[in-house]
């Protein structure tokens, strides 16, 4: 009798083991933002504010233009100089988000990494920040009009469209 209670107690001492609030133990990945749904009824010309806007362009926002096609959802916003745009892009992407940014990254020219599943690119008059975002993908860029300029001030253009980003996931 005592063996089998002494069995019995190691069993429950190891069952307990694992429970707790243990910093120390595995850590459990969090459970994806279950957001795909939002995808069909979200307007995405209007997932940012004038004010947000203005900060990302560097100046007022002009023309907004739904640019939805059957993959993606898209709204391009003109700055009010007409030089350059906003593009900002909702995809609900047939392989998992993070997946889909992973090799999104791997195709953008001169990508950086901002955190592990957000990247940036920028190349000549574009500039890109792209996230996985529960089951979506979120992508801002800042895009020059053919001779309209390039971008020379890359971190300055990064930071305004990561600020925006955020601002975006929050709502999706």
């Amino acid at each position: 009798m005592t063996l089998r209670r002494a069995v019995l107690s190691a069993g429950v001492v190891l069952a307990l083991a694992g429970c707790g609030d243990n910093p120390s133990g595995p850590a459990q990945p969090p459970d994806p933002k279950r957001n795909g749904g939002l995808y069909d009824a979200v307007d995405v010309c209007g997932l940012a504010t004038d004010d947000q806007l203005k900060a990302a362009l560097g100046e007022a926002p002009g023309a907004k233009e739904r640019r939805d096609t059957d993959s993606l959802k898209a709204c391009s916003v003109d700055g009010v100089s007409g030089n350059f745009y906003l593009f900002l892009v909702l995809v609900r992407p047939t392989m998992g988000a993070a997946q889909q940014v992973a090799y999104d990254k791997n195709v953008a020219k001169d990508a950086k990494s901002i955190d592990a599943t957000t990247y940036s690119s920028v190349a000549g008059g574009e500039a890109h920040v792209e996230t996985a975002s529960g089951e979506l993908v979120v992508r801002v860029s800042f895009v020059y009009y053919q001779d309209g300029g390039s971008i020379t001030d890359a971190p300055a253009v990064v930071g305004r469209l990561q600020t925006l980003l955020g601002a975006i996931t929050r709502k999706t």
